[in-house]
């Protein structure tokens, strides 16, 4: 185990979000039948996906091990992606007491350390210190937070912003929010940190936890609770809803809010004062291509909450598993859960296409790709209207936004596409992590605007002279004239002019690659220039 204090000190950090790429999940054994049975169903969803650690006690090693995996696969589960580390702990939230994994350059590249907060207010010294013991155990590096913090209420969108409830100024009376703020934001190297208020009187015990009423889904998406109008923290999280419609995400649009019922109690009623039972369906968990929900017996809002999840993040695997024992002990899914995330540090940052489009014959979809041992190459896959497979094409890596084109578009057509990224070491990654089943959708009205505008591909032919970036422009059925445009993958127009066909276009271009199109009338003729220099 070696401490960031024993070190040179760290130059850079990533903070990956739950929704990226993970290895497994972390879960405390609680040796209490109710809270095992929801572990060992939570394994066997997860390890279809991911490896799941159980810690168990290390002072009953040969026994535990064995009835806990005679346990777990009694409810279905199998021994795959199953493994145990011994460590001490008095409860199962290891949400809130379990390290962050970050990834942090010590010097050697990128890799995964232990962010540890402080957990001294319950009294449990073997909860509090367990990201020291997992830090020997693994033999990753540990970094201090000498913040009072629980992870159930910390939430990141992975690029640029972090939440939380006001719960976290109060554990910490002696810094104001403007120091708890700047400390959130240096260790987990945020843009911003946004605290929303806590839900009082809702239930769920004195933690207020952001992640009982709301979850990051993506990049630029929030899923938060709903609430009857008739209970007295309506209103506080309405207000909440107000704060959230006013941020920006990392693509310096608002970020899209969607809205999931909460569930009311078995007897019909919602909780009205803070010790009450608090039943929600945002305290679920990401794992992947997977997203385990919680269920509570009620059909009209578990069909619903699934059917929301569906919606939201299509392709992925919407797996509900019965929580109504954890929500009576002030507990969730996402409680007793703490992803890990792959060792290899690799994102795909894109700013995703969905929904109806403004109509093009073609569509540019921008994106960065990040891996700490640098990027071999990237793929765009895509399938139009009723194609079972996806095409797959080469995106150009440009600075300072690579680009996929698809081409060859028609009013009407509906694209389903996903992004793929590979590392010089072989590694790949996807966005969104659920692909190919999970993908994002986007399509054109079947009458647009545009329509009079007749797309031509086969028929423009570029001739490159040397490697200047000049050439002469080619094509049995061009127009005599017509007006020419070079544009750059970031969609900039480098270079226009009016021109005659077969006539040499003199651009002076740098290496790279455009989109070079001859406009003439109500024709547009398109291709792509690669330029070597």
């Amino acid at each position: 185990m070696v401490t960031a204090k024993a070190m040179f000190s760290q130059f850079a950090v990533f903070n990956p979000a739950e929704f990226e790429k993970n290895e497994g999940l972390l879960m405390t054994w609680a040796y209490e039948p109710g809270l095992d049975t929801l572990m060992a169903n939570i394994t066997k969803v997860a390890q279809q996906t991911a490896k799941v650690w159980i810690s168990y006690n290390p002072e009953n090693t040969a026994v535990d091990t064995i009835i806990i995996r005679d346990f777990i696969l009694s409810q279905g589960a199998s021994s795959d992606n199953l493994f145990f580390i011994p460590a001490l702990n008095e409860t199962s939230w290891i949400r809130d007491f379990g390290p962050n994994v970050l990834y942090g350059n010590f010097g050697q590249g990128n890799q995964r350390y232990l962010l540890d907060m402080r957990y001294s207010g319950y009294g449990r010294p073997n909860d509090d210190s367990f990201p020291v013991q997992l830090s020997g155990l693994w033999g990753w590096t540990r970094v201090d937070l000498d913040l009072e913090a629980e992870g159930g209420n910390l939430l990141f969108d992975g690029l640029t912003r972090g939440f939380a409830t006001t719960r976290i100024q109060q554990q910490n009376p002696e810094l104001s929010a403007s120091m708890i703020r700047n400390m959130l934001i240096d260790k987990f190297n945020l843009m911003d940190f946004t605290f929303l208020q806590s839900l009082t009187n809702s239930g769920g015990g004195n933690w207020q936890h952001a992640d009982m009423f709301m979850k990051v889904l993506d990049y630029e998406t929030l899923l938060v609770s709903s609430y009857p109008d008739s209970l007295p923290y309506h209103n506080i999280l309405e207000f909440n809803i107000m704060i959230l419609e006013g941020l920006s995400n990392h693509f310096n649009k608002p970020y899209r809010i969607i809205r999931i019922p909460a569930p009311p109690k078995a007897d019909g009623t919602f909780a009205i004062s803070q010790n009450d039972e608090m039943r929600t369906y945002t305290n679920s968990l990401i794992i992947n291509n997977t997203i385990i929900v919680p269920s509570y017996g009620i059909s009209s809002y578990d069909d619903q909450a699934a059917q929301i999840y569906t919606e939201a993040m299509p392709g992925y695997k919407i797996i509900m598993v019965d929580a109504r024992y954890i929500s009576q002990i002030n507990g969730g899914i996402r409680r007793i859960t703490k992803e890990v995330p792959a060792p290899l540090f690799m994102r795909i940052i894109h700013r995703k296409v969905t929904g109806v489009q403004e109509y093009s014959p073609e569509m540019y979809l921008y994106s960065n790709c990040e891996s700490n041992s640098g990027i071999q190459g990237m793929w765009l896959y895509y399938k139009v209207n009723d194609e079972e497979k996806y095409n797959k094409v080469p995106v150009y890596m440009a600075c300072p936004q690579n680009i996929g084109i698809i081409e060859n578009l028609k009013p009407g057509d509906k694209v389903s596409y996903y992004l793929e990224g590979v590392s010089a070491g072989g590694a790949t990654m996807t966005y969104p992590g659920g692909a190919p089943a999970a993908n994002f959708t986007f399509w054109y009205e079947s009458v647009v605007g545009n329509e009079s505008i007749i797309a031509h591909r086969s028929d423009l032919r570029l001739i490159p002279i040397s490697n200047t970036g000049n050439f002469i422009l080619s094509g049995s059925n061009l127009p005599e004239t017509g007006i020419i445009q070079v544009i750059d993958l970031s969609g900039q127009l480098l270079y226009q002019a009016n021109v005659h066909a077969n006539s040499v276009i003199d651009s002076n271009l740098k290496a790279g690659v455009y989109i070079v199109n001859f406009l003439s009338g109500n024709s547009r003729f398109t291709s792509k220039l690669l330029v070597v220099n």
